[in-house]
Parts: structure tokens; sequence; C-alpha cells
């Protein structure tokens, strides 16, 4: 699967040495779940993707193109992960990007992690001595430039962590390394961390803030500082490889009611897909019948 790679719709295996997402991390990507074949959340990722894109300037990808690429890597059946890489391509005089720029398309297919198979365990989160950077213009993009992420990474496998929360450099919680946030309190409120100066706006986190609004829940984005957790009766973290993952403690304090309400933001999720394959398989057979 790992060999699994399309670049621009070819197989290939390689990229030019003089991609600009290889020298300035100039491009964004998502990473998508496959099951049977079919892109878990795809309006979701399409949405942030769009979105990202525009945010550096590297115009609209084509829907149409991805999709075949991932077609082509999973085929009808197959379970895994896809991931989306869109570039400036290559050339320009240093920082300075071409123009026009010949914008490179990398489509990859890969096994599941053993962390996103079966139900996860609750996580124990503790802070990270790795701060994310205030950048309000590069805010919520999951662009490629990741050197915190990765550093936080090696930090938790140094400290024997499956992972840690991180803030920015102001003290708000923001995420942690892989996974985005939501609380619960005693009231039922729902309330994720504020990401217009730092972190990442994932598909899941915008499904999940989709799909608890529809059950009818307040939910709202806030700054949140460890000390406003106080009233927190549940943590939750999510991704789109992993799902949803209670969080047990957070810098020590136990949240009582997160594996509740893990399984209950679960199961929002699961019939959102339902309901997403419903109308795609409804909407299949109306097109073959035209």
């Amino acid at each position: 699967m790992d060999e699994r790679i399309r670049v621009d719709g070819q197989a290939s295996s390689a990229v030019p040495v003089g991609d600009r997402g290889l020298a300035y991390g100039d491009g964004v990507f998502r990473t998508v779940r496959i099951d049977s074949g079919r892109a878990l959340g795809w309006w979701a990722h399409w949405q942030r993707l769009q979105h990202d894109c525009a945010a550096l300037g590297l115009g609209t990808p084509v829907e149409d193109e991805i999709l075949a690429d991932m077609q082509a890597l999973f085929g009808d059946a197959e379970d895994g992960v896809c991931k989306i890489m869109v570039t400036r391509g290559s050339g320009g005089r240093g920082y300075m990007p071409p123009q026009p720029a010949q914008v490179r398309r990398i489509v990859s297919g890969h096994e599941l992690p053993a962390h996103a198979r079966g139900e996860p365990a609750p996580l124990a989160l503790e802070r990270s001595s790795i701060e994310l950077a205030i950048q309000p213009r590069l805010a919520g993009i999951k662009h490629l430039n990741r050197l915190e992420q990765v550093l936080a990474r090696e930090e938790c496998r140094a400290r024997g962590q499956a992972d840690a929360w991180m803030a920015d450099a102001n003290g708000f919680v923001i995420a942690t390394t892989m996974r985005n946030l939501f609380f619960s309190n005693a009231d039922g409120d729902w309330y994720t961390p504020r990401l217009t100066r730092a972190g990442i706006i994932g598909a899941t986190r915008q499904r999940l803030w989709c799909a608890l609004e529809q059950a009818g829940m307040r939910v709202s984005e806030r700054d949140i500082r460890p000390p406003d957790l106080g009233r927190c009766r549940a943590g939750i973290a999510c991704n789109s490889v992993g799902g949803v993952v209670a969080i047990s403690h957070f810098d020590g304090r136990e949240l009582g009611e997160s594996e509740s309400a893990a399984a209950y933001a679960r199961g929002l999720l699961n019939d959102m897909d339902t309901r997403a394959n419903e109308r795609r398989e409804r909407n299949d057979k109306a097109g073959s019948s035209d």
C-alpha cells in the first residue's frame, strides 16, 4: 500500500527535487480515511482543501481529478488512509514563488495505522513543552510546515506518551499533537479551542461540530486556558484517521464523563456517514437510470 503514489494523476514514486513543497513547505495537505473504497467525510475534506489552497494562492484543485486518484489507489472495497498534497510545484528564485505556478498534486495510499483499528484507548494528556507559534495569516490552514508537531511527537515518544496537548505562545489551549479538541461542561455545552492564531482546522472537527448542532447541542469556539476547564466534565480529541477518542485526564485532572461523550460523538459521526452513503447511493441510482 505504501508504494501506491500518484503525481498529477500518474503512477509515480518520486517528485522533482525542486518541488517547493520539499524546499519550503509551500503547499497544503489533507489526510482522509478510506472505508470500503469511500472517503469518509469527503465534503468536509474538500471544503477545507479548497479553503487552504485559496489561502496560499494555489487556486482551486479539480475535485474529479482527486477522486479519480483515490479510486485508482483504493478501488471499491479497500480500507486505508489517503494523503492528498497540493504544492506550488517547482521553480521560482528562492522564496519568491513562480508566476504562474505549476501546481502539483500528490496523492498516496497507505494502510490504517495501529491506533486507528478498533476503539481507541482513552488519552491522559499532559502539556507539550513545544509551543505553537502565533501566525494569524496561517492559522487553521493545514500547510506543509509541521515542524512543531514533528518535535512534539518526538517528545511524546521520549516521554512514553500516546499524545500531548499543545498551547500557543500565549498559553491558550489549541490542540493535541495530531488531534483537535472538544470539551463539554456541566450544562451540556460543547466548546472547542479558537484557532484564529494557531492550529489546524481539521475536517473531523468541522464534521463533529455540524453533527452536534444538528443534534441540538450548543457548540462554540473559545479562547481556553487550562484553568478555564475547571467546570469541564468531558473531553474528546479527534482526527480523520483515528476518529474520536476520550480524554481520561487533562494535566492530571480526571474527566470522568469523557468515554460516554466520545461514544456519543462517534455515534453522531457514524449516523452522518450513513446518511451520506445513502444519499450517494440514491444519486448513483438516479444517474444510472437517466
